[in-house]
């Protein structure tokens, strides 16, 4: 009933590495109907995914001295649905990473994720809870490049009540948890001292269904961040974003939302404050069926593992094209740049060598593909990365990935 509407407030809420392991909110009948296994009240879709099998020239991110590597990852997993009757479905997800280096055994991993959300439905309030564990050893974002074990807790509850049959309103609450574990120290800084933290969030929404395929949110959210070591970086925040929201059959699909953000210390008057815009956009386009183009922008302040610059404001683009050759062929290309710009400490925090700072990264990405069936692609694909520091020479780095991928949409 209220899917789409819980589906956007945990992306606005959830950190995205966590989210990814859950499928999306669905209605009972759509469980009963999708799900490839049925064992009594328990559906089922096993997937087994080939995320990557090829070469990467540059495993460390170095800006000299590259080394390159065969490798893998293979990511099994399973969706799980119970229905109670009509009123309430609970949904799981089991999976994991599974990376192999040939060369480098140090960059061999397994990463477990887990996640589970209750919803029951109660005629026009939709009450919601979700739990998710990712246990990984994979770089969090384009800042960080040494490969290192962190632990990624969230918890959120919430609901939806419907006031007209257009007209809803949604709150939710959660408390997140970020560990790093103490096994590397880029740039002389231990991860687990800048970026450990505990973060609280409170938030809320209004929808109004305009039209069957189209949708208009206002969602607000208040946030505090507890640093484990580096209470210098405490802050707290409060952001609010309009957005709008299409169904997959409208001519475009998916969501854009640009709003405002506040950003600011607790305790600590050398922490910058950021007040201005954010926004998460993603959108896509199919020009009579065969060929479809997709963008996707977002703005937003990150913590940085950097001692003398704690966040950072990341502006990211990215846009793709891919075009039918026949029913079961495809091409597709695509370009992301990740945008960078860092914020240094203040006052007598401050010091020799925090001038003004914006890394940019690029990636380009082309693939052939073979679908033998509508939720499988088997694609032969190339990569290319490249980032550029406008300070930092020695964070510069090229990279070129050549390999298999094998991608469903069984979730």
């Amino acid at each position: 009933m209220f899917a789409q509407s819980i589906a956007a407030a945990l992306a606005l809420l959830i950190p995205a590495t966590a989210l990814a392991q859950l499928p999306p909110p669905r209605t009972v009948d759509e469980v009963r109907k999708d799900a490839r296994m049925h064992i009594g009240a328990l559906y089922v879709t096993p997937e087994v995914q080939l995320k990557e099998l090829g070469v990467d020239t540059n495993v460390f991110n170095q800006a000299s001295d590259q080394q390159s590597d065969f490798m893998f990852n293979v990511n099994p997993k399973a969706n799980a649905w119970v229905p109670f009757g009509r009123r309430a479905l609970l949904t799981t997800s089991a999976g994991t990473d599974l990376v192999w280096f040939s060369k480098f055994t140090s960059q061999r991993s397994i990463d477990p994720a887990l996640g589970a959300r209750t919803e029951l439905f109660l005629n026009r309030l939709t009450l919601f809870g979700q739990y998710d564990y990712l246990n990984s050893h994979e770089r969090s974002n384009q800042e960080i490049d040494l490969r290192t074990r962190h632990i990624d807790r969230s918890a959120l509850a919430g609901g939806a009540y419907r006031l007209t049959p257009k007209t809803s309103v949604e709150f939710t609450g959660r408390l997140s948890t970020l560990r790093y574990a103490d096994d590397g120290a880029p740039l002389g800084t231990r991860l687990y001292e800048t970026l450990n933290r505990d973060t609280t969030a409170v938030g809320g929404g209004v929808i109004v269904r305009v039209t069957p395929l189209t949708t208009f949110v206002v969602r607000a959210a208040s946030e505090t961040d507890d640093y484990e070591f580096s209470t210098d970086r405490n802050a707290k925040s409060f952001r609010i974003m309009p957005g709008v929201e299409f169904k997959p059959r409208a001519l475009i699909s998916g969501s854009a939302s640009v709003g405002f953000r506040r950003f600011a210390a607790q305790d600590n008057v050398s922490l910058p404050e950021y007040t201005g815009v954010v926004a998460l956009t993603a959108l896509s386009y199919t020009l009579r069926g065969s060929t479809t183009f997709g963008a996707t922008v977002s703005r937003d302040v990150h913590p940085s593992f950097e001692r003398l610059q704690p966040y950072y404001v990341s502006t990211d683009a990215g846009a793709s094209v891919r075009r039918a050759l026949g029913p079961r062929f495809d091409a597709l290309v695509s370009v992301d740049r990740y945008l960078y710009d860092y914020r240094n400490f203040t006052g007598a925090a401050a010091t020799e060598g925090t001038n003004a700072r914006t890394d940019t990264t690029w990636i380009y990405r082309g693939s052939l593909g073979y679908r033998p069936s509508r939720d499988t692609r088997i694609a032969f694909g190339v990569s290319y990365a490249q980032r550029n520091s406008t300070t930092l020479d020695f964070r510069e780095y090229d990279r070129l990935r050549v390999g298999v991928v094998i991608t469903t949409n069984g979730s």
